[in-house]
């Protein structure tokens, strides 16, 4: 009697997700137009290896270690982990590259993300970043660029209703000077107000002082967030006056001027941006400007384009100190959130033409006709399946959402022509082999 195989199912592990054909075409075509933009703006790709030294990751940083998806993998005496970010294998190859890498140094990269979180809706284990930074360049200008470069991606996408939102990481960090707590206290007060958009004041002020802050240290950190004004030189002229006895707010205060400023020359929408003394980012290494991207008909989805100014992070790796700013887009969550509102659709095919391949005596001028047009650039299939009647083929055809169809049979090919079909239009004709490039292009124009 025949051993009985055990079959394994076939599932995948909590938090990842696969991508079928009809999100991957649509998906890739996203990842096309934020490298187009990007390029645009004269950033050069990089790539680095999903696996680090764990401690490169950590950089010696405990709070890097929550965000590490361990694979209990070590090579000799070398302990490996997945990647949580692009910016910090970044920060590790600037220093490792001194004198390949010239600056400033304009990089873009895209690949996949670990992060040992718990899955929520547009939230997973492993997703995808598309990161454009600017390394070696202390200059505001930079920060307003990347700004730029966010309002023009957003922009590109074909999205609308988008909102970025900008603070200094300086303003913040002179909190602790003038609500009148202590300083060490500050990352964690930081890490709360992050949360303000998600979670609503009460929540945040509970916190705040089951940490340790006293009621009336709290009601000023409310005071300090709670200003709002579409006037952008207003709200700094109000955070200037709250806090005009801590330097280092004044600073970021100066930086903000200077980067409104900036993003106006760049011809970037005043209505496009906004000064949101709420945005932190959780992650440590920021150290000055900072900014989310939110999309206004799903402010609960949380930002899908993030980043800010991290000059002491290449500093963990090198002597040198080098400045630096970027931002990233978080394709996963920004995908599944255009699916939401309808901005994307499931896309089936990239085949512009298919050929049906339904007589046998046909099939060598079939194949013909398939290398013609991909020689003319274009996109073309061949049917090759085990349906062998025209209308079989044809409901192939139209499931799969072909622009054009291609019909030669025997009665086409004594006379040497071909049936073009228009899908969209519905219209057939009859061309000649000689005209059927150009034929084929004016319906797909």
């Amino acid at each position: 009697m025949e051993k009985k195989e055990n079959k394994i199912t076939p599932e995948l592990a909590s938090g990842f997700r696969d991508y079928l054909p009809e999100d991957m075409i649509p998906r890739q075509r996203m990842f096309d137009t934020i490298r187009g933009v990007f390029e645009r703006f004269g950033f050069i790709p990089l790539d680095t290896p999903a696996l680090e030294k764990e401690e490169i990751l950590t950089g010696g940083d405990e709070n890097f270690r929550m965000h590490i998806f361990k694979t209990n993998v070590k090579v000799g005496e070398e302990k490996l982990a997945l990647r949580f970010d692009l910016t910090v294998p970044l920060a590790r190859v600037i220093a490792q590259y001194p004198n390949e890498i010239k600056k400033p140094f304009k990089r873009y990269q895209v690949g996949p993300v670990w992060r040992a979180e718990k899955p929520q809706a547009g939230r997973f284990r492993e997703f995808t970043q598309f990161d454009a930074d600017i390394v070696g360049s202390a200059s505001m200008m930079a920060d307003a660029e990347i700004i730029s470069v966010m309002y023009e991606t957003m922009t590109a996408l074909g999205i609308s209703n988008f909102l970025i939102k900008v603070n200094n990481r300086k303003i913040l960090n002179g909190l602790a000077e003038y609500a009148g707590f202590s300083s060490e206290k500050n990352v964690t007060v930081l890490r709360m107000i992050d949360k303000l958009d998600k979670q609503g004041w009460d929540e945040v002020q509970k916190e705040l002082i089951d940490c340790g802050l006293e009621l009336i240290e709290a009601e000023a950190i409310k005071k300090f967030v709670s200003i709002k004004n579409s006037n952008k030189e207003e709200i700094l002229g109000l955070v200037e006056s709250l806090m005009k006895k801590s330097a280092t707010a004044l600073e970021g205060i100066a930086e903000l001027r200077e980067i409104l400023n900036y993003t106006q020359a760049l011809g970037v929408p005043d209505d496009s941006w906004e000064i949101d003394l709420s945005v932190a980012r959780g992650l440590g290494y920021y150290t000055g400007a900072v900014f989310e991207t939110i999309l206004q008909d799903l402010p609960s989805f949380g930002s899908v384009f993030s980043g800010g100014r991290y000059d002491g992070l290449v500093e963990k790796f090198s002597p040198n100190s080098v400045p630096a700013t970027g931002a990233s887009v978080g394709v996963d969550r920004l995908f599944v959130a255009l699916k939401e509102l309808k901005l994307v659709r499931p896309i089936k095919t990239v085949a512009q033409v298919i050929i049906l391949n339904f007589d046998k005596t046909c099939e060598v001028t079939c194949l013909k006709t398939a290398n013609v047009l991909r020689k003319a650039q274009v996109s073309t299939e061949i049917y090759l399946g085990q349906e062998t009647t025209l209308k079989g083929q044809l409901a192939y055809a139209v499931r799969n959402e072909a622009p054009v169809v291609i019909i030669i049979g025997s009665i086409e090919l004594q006379k040497g022509f071909a049936q073009i079909k228009d899908m969209k239009a519905r219209k057939q004709s009859l061309e000649r082999d000689s005209d059927l490039v150009l034929k084929v292009k004016e319906i797909l124009k």
